[in-house]
């Protein structure tokens, strides 16, 4: 006579179930996610953090090439294309400042577009106060 082996239920597992292999897909898959979106809006905001840096090098050239004239010269209501390279774009506007019109002092807006992006939407803006401009001739000069 030959013994049979019973076999259990109850006897130990070797592996996993199909149930615990789809939820360590499904935790696995919702962490990739998580990750790969946190990643491409980091990416994003950094080219916008390089983008403003640039536009803040622009808009100091800029102010540095106007300032190197006389402050009467600076641009109070214009547009232009910087030159070089990049296809920077800039757009000057007074504004109202009642405490710069009370030291006689104006104030214009400076603002910095980058290359395609929509005219609306400056990258950078830079408020500049101004001496109010005269018409009158300056001191010391003939005005014959």
């Amino acid at each position: 006579m030959t013994k049979r082996r019973r076999t259990s239920w109850r006897c130990s597992r070797r592996g996993l179930t199909l149930i615990e292999v789809v939820l360590g897909t499904a935790i696995l898959g919702t962490l990739l996610v998580a990750i790969l979106l946190s990643t491409s809006r980091l990416q994003a905001s950094a080219a916008r953090a390089d983008r403003r840096i640039e536009a803040c090098r622009v808009a100091d050239a800029l102010l540095e090439t106007w300032w190197a004239g006389k402050p009467e010269n600076f641009p109070r209501a214009a547009s232009g294309i910087v030159d070089g390279p990049g296809g920077w774009s800039w757009r000057t506007t007074p504004t109202e400042n009642p405490e710069a019109r009370a030291m006689k002092a104006e104030t214009v807006a400076l603002e910095i577009f980058a290359p395609g992006a929509p005219k609306g939407e400056p990258a950078v803006r830079v408020e500049v106060v101004l001496p109010e401009k005269t018409d009158a001739p300056e001191k010391g000069t003939d005005a014959r």
